[in-house]
């Protein structure tokens, strides 16, 4: 499983996990995708706003999807509301995932290695983790 949002270094966490899965006969890549809300939205956040970022998200997850599909891998797409960790965490526990793959935070060297998903994963302990730089 990825968790992609699109941004540059997803698509790396992507490239690899399409490779690892290229080099797996009867892999798939599970692709995950999750909607959260913006910081200093009301509460509750406008229908209108989270249909906008949910629409986003279908439309990041599709790019994503295509570009397994064009390496031939069998890929599946999940879009998710709610926390990043928390739900990508759910996601792996219900698809029985063996590996999860993420992208590193852009921060400098001096800031924290990993971000706030990849830390989550790592203190579940449950799934081998791939972050990618």
């Amino acid at each position: 499983m990825v968790g992609y949002d699109g941004s540059v270094q997803a698509g790396r966490a992507l490239e690899l996990a399409i490779a690892v899965a290229s080099q797996n006969e009867g892999s798939k890549v599970h692709i995950g995708y999750v909607v959260q809300k913006p910081a200093g939205a009301p509460d509750p956040v406008p229908e209108e706003l989270m249909e906008s970022l949910r629409r986003t998200g279908r439309e990041t997850l599709a790019s994503a999807e295509r570009k397994a599909r064009k390496s031939l891998i069998d890929a599946s797409t999940h879009l998710e509301v709610g926390n990043p960790g928390e739900k990508l965490l759910e996601l792996a526990a219900r698809l029985k995932v063996d590996l999860v793959v993420l992208g590193a935070p852009p921060h400098p060297a001096s800031e924290r290695l990993l971000g706030a998903v990849s830390s989550q994963f790592l203190r579940s302990k449950a799934y081998p983790l791939l972050v990618v730089p």
